[in-house]
């Protein structure tokens, strides 16, 4: 068993529990300021509770997620590794990012879930090898807005690049540390050191 990498049954819990914090942060958004009654909602809307602690819990928040438009990709489980949560795409979006493998393409990656208010996406901002998180771990962090140099290398020139809202963080041991962030819609991807 990679190091990296965790059981089965152990990133589900960790992709779930993952779902479920960012489907709760998403219909929480949606409650009015104020309540009129203290009701008991229908059990459909009620996030299940976290940490899961059966097979049956692991099974009611991937069900919960999915009836509220909430998926992962296909193929892809969490990393026991701390993931972020902030204004990523634009001020206005709710965006978790999650360290995620899959075993099938032998591939790693940085996963980020965008919540709205009709439910929300999941889509793969960067993969990287198996192999290339060994020896280097990955880690996430949240970047704020401003200016930033890239790693220059002799013959090219160096620009600063200017990152309007909150970007993603993404460093391998001391080795590597990119920034993926978004220009309006278009992914962008900068080399800080390497």
């Amino acid at each position: 068993m990679r190091i990296s990498h965790i059981p089965r049954q152990l990133a589900q819990i960790a992709a779930a529990c993952l779902l479920t914090f960012a489907a709760s942060a998403a219909s929480s958004a949606a409650v009015p300021a104020v309540a009129t009654t203290a009701t008991t909602p229908p059990e459909d809307t009620v996030p299940p509770n976290t940490p899961p602690t059966s097979q049956a819990d692991v099974d009611k928040i991937v069900a919960y997620a999915n009836k509220h438009g909430v998926q992962t990709p296909t193929g892809w489980m969490a990393m026991l590794l701390p993931s972020i949560r902030g204004h990523i795409q634009t001020a206005d979006t709710d965006d978790v990012v999650q360290l995620m493998y899959n075993d099938e393409q032998k591939l790693a990656g940085a996963v980020m879930v965008t919540f709205t208010p009709g439910g929300g996406y999941a889509g793969i901002l960067k993969t990287f090898s198996y192999e290339d998180s060994d020896a280097n771990p990955p880690r996430l962090s949240m970047i704020e807005a401003g200016d930033y140099l890239p790693a220059c290398h002799p013959g090219n020139p160096c620009e600063t690049v200017h990152i309007a809202q909150q970007a993603v963080g993404l460093c391998f041991g001391e080795a590597s540390c990119r920034i993926l962030y978004f220009e309006g819609k278009q992914l962008r991807d900068i080399v800080m050191t390497d």
